[in-house]
């Protein structure tokens, strides 16, 4: 597996957390607009702690939740809804957390899928 470097030579990886009407793993073109935070790590060790915290926290926030792989998780409330304007109706709400590479690729681990 070949990892994306930073101008430094290492590795980086990023915990992204979204918030908006669409799961985090969709990645549609303004997939950007939903994001609420970023974190930066050279090692993927680091990555996966925060990760675990921050999935941690919205768990505990949130009582449903849906996962694709080790690296994208969807959790919200039924009760948490928003007026989409071009569809006419209210839409679930997500907050999402991925774990990506440097080019926003979902972190693969052995035997997984990327996203």
């Amino acid at each position: 597996k070949i990892w994306y470097t930073n101008r430094r030579g290492e590795n980086m990886f990023k915990v992204i957390e979204t918030a908006g009407q669409d799961e985090p793993w969709w990645f549609f073109d303004d997939w950007e607009k939903m994001i609420v935070s970023t974190e930066e790590f050279s090692s993927l060790k680091e990555a996966k702690n925060s990760f675990q915290q921050h999935e941690a926290r919205l768990a505990a926030n949130y009582p449903e939740k849906r996962s694709k792989g080790a690296s994208a998780i969807a959790f919200w409330d039924e009760k948490e809804q928003d007026y989409c304007v071009a569809c006419e109706c209210d839409v679930q709400i997500f907050h999402g957390l991925i774990l990506v590479d440097e080019n926003n690729q979902l972190v693969e681990e052995k035997g997984e899928e990327r996203g």
